[in-house]
């Protein structure tokens, strides 16, 4: 059965980390260098009390009514910072959200690549005859899970969520897929004593300078960019490459790149190495920083919200991150680009780099 997204939404904390707060902290030298490669200005950061799931609730929240929820039978929630270890998350947002209790509901733990594999999952049960209408979740609150001494990763990451609903549909909105794994470098991105694996000691929560006087411990988020970097410049053509075969596209049939909005330089690095035009490849970054897995589908009702992405269109969507792990598909808008919500209104945004502004008006 074919299946398309309907409606899109993000929810982002009220909490904001200012570049100037930032240089404070560690100096404008240093800030404005990471600024340069990175493009992010603004990075948003949850409350004390406030987790991912709250955060998805509200973006959900934006596209839901009493008709839309009567139909949905199945919840996924993706993320890598839920509330427990156990229950799952998505039964106690299935509760939260009052819907019925015949629904599926179940996490996926993954990072950057959670929209497109959760997007993934849901086209997978709605072509097997097992659900009709999905509610497709993604969030994570990284920063609680970062030392504020360490610039390599307070610099970069902030607390987001995304919801969209895929449904059943006449025509196929969702296309086709490709992803993939490298978990031997899963040292590369890491909260080491996050699980059962290892379990912390009381030295593990001893912080330590690194080499380029990043501070942490081994019960913080540790990112080694350089690698991450690297890993992506080599997936990320190779993914969109393989996925336009796959479709029998060329380049120049999709009209908007959407890519894991890791840090400009990533982009642009791995959007020139595949010779892409720049005016095709949207940003949505500088003001709210990396959002992990909700970063593509932020950029999405971005684009649909300003009207860049509509009608007639096709996008490309590209992740890759934690994991290692990286999946990229094809979302065709021949039937009409779905609504899109957030209640942000970026009165006192910074204003956008025209490095990232180059596809806004194209």
């Amino acid at each position: 059965m074919p299946c398309k997204i309907t409606s899109i939404s993000y929810a982002l904390p009220e909490g904001k980390i200012t570049h100037g707060q930032m240089c404070e902290r560690f100096g404008r030298a240093v800030m404005d260098k990471i600024a340069r490669a990175s493009g992010i200005f603004v990075r948003r950061v949850a409350s004390q009390n406030q987790c991912a799931s709250d955060l998805a609730c509200q973006a959900a929240k934006l596209i839901l009514n009493p008709e839309i929820k009567s139909g949905i039978d199945m919840l996924i929630f993706a993320t890598q910072t839920p509330d427990y270890m156990l229950p799952t998350t998505a039964c106690i947002i299935q509760d939260r959200l009052g819907l019925g209790k015949g629904v599926i509901a179940f996490d996926i733990n993954l990072g950057c690549t959670q929209f497109v594999y959760g997007l993934s999952a849901a086209k997978a049960y709605i072509d097997s005859g097992m659900a009709r209408r999905v509610l497709l979740l993604c969030g994570d609150t990284p920063t609680r899970l970062i030392n504020p001494k360490d610039k390599s990763a307070a610099a970069l990451f902030s607390d987001a969520a995304s919801a969209c609903i895929v449904e059943h549909s006449k025509n196929a909105g969702v296309g086709e897929f490709v992803f993939g794994s490298d978990g031997k470098n899963y040292a590369d991105l890491i909260c080491p004593t996050s699980g059962m694996r290892r379990r912390p000691t009381t030295e593990d929560y001893i912080e330590k300078a690194d080499e380029n006087n990043n501070i942490r411990s081994n019960a913080d988020l540790y990112i080694n960019g350089f690698k991450i970097f690297a890993f992506a410049f080599k997936i990320i053509p190779q993914a969109v490459e393989a996925l336009l075969k796959k479709s029998g596209l060329t380049k120049d049939d999709i009209d908007l790149y959407i890519f894991h909005q890791a840090g400009e330089k990533i982009v642009v690095s791995a959007a020139q190495r595949l010779g892409l035009d720049m005016k095709k490849v949207y940003f949505k970054m500088h003001d709210v920083g990396n959002c992990g897995g909700s970063s593509i589908p932020i950029a999405m009702a971005d684009a649909i919200i300003s009207g860049r992405l509509k009608k007639g269109m096709k996008a490309l969507v590209c992740s890759f991150g934690v994991g290692l792990s990286w999946g990229a598909c094809i979302v065709d808008f021949d039937g009409g680009a779905p609504h899109a919500a957030t209640l942000e209104k970026f009165e006192d945004s910074p204003q956008k780099p025209q490095s990232q502004a180059m596809a806004d008006f194209a």
